[in-house]
């Protein structure tokens, strides 16, 4: 299996890293999408790129703009801007239908681009979607002084035990909002699987109950780890994921 480390020149001359290993001779195609300031390397892609491997699946990720390898600076970008460079990915490197897989933010991510190209998605395994993550994660967080901190300067600054601080911008909030999902019903229709730990801090498990109420596809499967955080990168967490994927292969 051929492994390609390279970038994609986008139209407005960004620069996308990603890896795709791929054969020709294989059948089925995953691409992962992954989370708020994460990056191509984290636990659970490195995980998945290994079961790929052993299963004979292709296999793309790629660095959303403003993070990791990819051009762009993070406080200059936006859902747009990452949905584009999904786009570009999906479009321009991977062949056929895919198996999106999904983290965090890029649940949210992967159902925008499954709305954007329906013939191109055979499956959606999301975990802990963070769907609508600038308002309802965000926005309706933050305090009245947040708030007005990010009218006035632009931004707020994040601190967390897990990553350096960053900026959450207006941009960022505002860009958010043309791609609100929860509001309304989402018209997908092809297999769906959710996993989400009941201890995540980050994105409420509840948020997956109500997102499953939204999809119209009538093949949804929830899966709640009791004890399971926000990362869900122990060995347990992904063999969950695989068997997820495992379980869409058997529908396609």
């Amino acid at each position: 299996m051929k492994k390609i480390h390279d970038t994609l020149k986008t139209a407005n001359d960004n620069s996308i890293a990603y890896i795709y290993e791929y054969s020709p001779k294989n059948k089925h195609n995953l691409i992962w999408f992954g989370g708020l300031n994460s990056d191509m390397h984290g636990t659970k892609a490195e995980a998945i790129s290994e079961y790929a491997d052993l299963n004979n699946y292709n296999f793309c990720r790629f660095d959303y703009s403003g993070h990791g390898l990819s051009s762009g600076n993070f406080e200059d970008c936006n859902i747009s801007d990452w949905l584009n460079d999904s786009i570009n990915i999906l479009d321009n490197i991977c062949n056929g239908q895919q198996i999106f897989i999904g983290s965090s933010m890029g649940g949210w991510i992967s159902l925008l681009l499954a709305l954007k190209r329906k013939n191109r998605v055979s499956g959606l395994v999301l975990i802990a979607p963070a769907v609508d993550m600038t308002e309802i994660l965000m926005w309706n967080n933050f305090s009245d002084n947040e708030k007005n901190t990010i009218n006035k300067k632009g931004y707020i600054e994040i601190f967390s035990d897990d990553y350096p601080p960053y900026k959450i911008t207006k941009n960022l909030i505002d860009d958010g909002r043309k791609y609100l999902l929860m509001n309304q019903k989402i018209p997908i229709d092809c297999p769906v699987k959710i996993i989400h730990g009941i201890e995540d801090e980050a994105v409420p498990w509840d948020l997956s109950i109500e997102l499953t109420k939204k999809i119209l596809s009538n093949s949804i499967t929830q899966l709640f780890i009791k004890d399971g955080d926000h990362g869900l990168s122990r060995t347990s967490d992904l063999d969950h994921i695989f068997f997820s994927v495992e379980q869409i292969i058997k529908k396609i």
